[in-house]
C-alpha cells in the first residue's frame, strides 16, 4: 500500500501548483467549436514537447508574446479563433494540410 505524502511534501506540491497556470479540461459538453480549440492546442503542446522547447522558444518561433503561448498551450483557448491558432500552427508546420473529420453520432431507438 503507497504511503500518503506528509504534510510537509503537501505544502510543497500545493506552492509549485499555485505557481503556474492550470491547464484547461475539455468539458464532456464541449461545443464543436471548444473540442476543435483543444485539438488545436494539443498540436502545440505536442509540439513543444517533440522539439524540447520552452513556451518563450515556442513563442518567438510563432512571433507572439509568451503569455499569449502560455494560454495556448494550457488550453485556456477562450481569447482565440480558430483561424488565428490555425495561423500560428501554420509557422510550424507550413506545409501541413488541415482536414476536419466530422462524427456523427448514432441514435438509440
Amino acid at each position: 500500500m503507497a504511503k500518503f505524502p506528509s504534510e510537509k511534501e503537501l505544502k510543497a506540491v500545493r506552492a509549485a501548483l499555485e505557481k503556474g497556470p492550470a491547464s484547461r479540461m475539455l468539458p464532456t459538453d464541449a461545443s464543436p467549436v471548444e473540442r476543435l480549440k483543444f485539438s488545436l492546442c494539443e498540436k502545440f503542446v505536442s509540439y513543444l514537447l517533440d522539439h524540447k522547447l520552452t513556451q518563450r522558444e515556442l513563442a518567438e518561433k510563432v512571433g507572439i508574446d509568451e503569455s499569449l503561448m502560455s494560454k495556448i498551450v494550457h488550453y485556456n483557448f477562450d481569447d482565440f479563433t480558430i483561424d488565428r491558432l490555425v495561423k500560428y500552427l501554420s509557422i510550424l508546420f507550413p506545409k501541413a494540410d488541415l482536414e476536419i473529420l466530422i462524427k456523427t453520432k448514432k441514435r438509440v431507438a
